[in-house]
């Protein structure tokens, strides 16, 4: 079971949202759709969903297609999206029931009581949706998107809004579904997808400009190394900056130094203190931002 999108498209009017993206998902993966706000991420989840049909290309869920067989394909598919649409006066169990007959599901008892304990929601289950805590409400809509076991669980933005000790919680639980599906979910935050993805897309302007497992992208993201020396350096930024590094100070005793070969960089800085009798505290590099990190995608 794998999910293929293939040079998928869409406009809005004289607006290309998304231009020709591919990519494939494998089962056991989670890969995390990184984007700035406008890059295209929700447009493109939509399609996968089956919300929004693409102006061109094709999208299968293990040969299943979209456009051909909608019903089989949809039924696979468990989807969060960003706005979390709950029935607020509903309680957490019934609303699990009614999503139960929505998806036809037999005997749904057992599976609902499942579902409940593997989204944490065991001891809120007899209250009211809208009595709950935002991080239980992702719980919740959550539990929605897993009830009748999908092949493929697409999230947007499923960490929203949290505070710290909900987006830990959140991002176990995410960890803990892969086993049973495999998972797209959108974020603009870098630190969501270096915690729990092994892979990593990243959209801009509507086009996919990176698709490559986690630690290569955030290799490309340290090429800064900032070094502390006990003594003042001042005096010696002309002659750093003859090393052919961009180098900044950031006060008199640390410089910021950004090179493509970090490596190479470390070793000239430390060659240089030996040289001018220089002694370092600390050496280290720095992982650029995720600003940083799509502009020099988008180069």
């Amino acid at each position: 079971m794998s999910l293929t999108v293939h040079q998928v498209s869409k406009k809005y009017e004289a607006h290309l949202a998304v231009d020709s993206v591919s990519f494939n998902i494998q089962p056991g993966e989670i890969v995390g759709f990184l984007g700035p706000n406008g890059a295209g991420k929700s447009t493109t989840l939509k399609m996968i969903a089956g919300f929004l049909p693409p102006d061109q290309g094709a999208i299968t869920l293990n040969d299943c297609s979209i456009e051909k067989e909608p019903t089989a394909y949809k039924k696979r598919i468990g989807y969060l999206p960003e706005s979390n649409p709950l029935y607020l006066d509903m309680y957490v169990k019934e609303y699990f029931h009614f999503l139960a007959e929505v998806h036809q599901l037999p005997n749904p008892n057992n599976r609902i009581q499942e579902v409940i304990g593997e989204v944490g929601l065991t001891f809120m289950q007899t209250k009211k949706i809208g009595e709950l805590s935002k991080g239980y409400q992702q719980r919740v809509g959550i539990g929605a998107a897993i009830l009748h076991q999908p092949a493929l669980l697409l999230l947007d933005e499923p960490t929203s809004g949290l505070d710290p000790n909900q987006l830990i919680e959140i991002r176990q639980l995410i960890q803990s579904l892969s086993s049973k599906s495999m998972i797209l979910f959108s974020t603009h935050i870098l630190q969501e997808v270096t915690a729990i993805c092994s892979r990593v897309l990243v959209l801009h302007q509507g086009k996919l400009v990176a698709n490559e497992p986690i630690e290569n992208l955030l290799k490309t993201s340290q090429n800064k190394v900032t070094v502390i020396f006990e003594q003042t350096i001042d005096a010696y930024l002309p002659e750093l900056k003859a090393l052919g590094f961009q180098i900044e100070l950031v006060d008199k005793h640390t410089l910021v130094a950004e090179a493509n070969d970090t490596n190479m960089l470390k070793n000239k800085l430390m060659s240089f203190a030996l040289a001018k009798g220089l002694n370092i505290q600390s050496l280290q590099s720095q992982q650029a931002s995720l600003e940083e990190i799509f502009k020099l995608l988008t180069h």
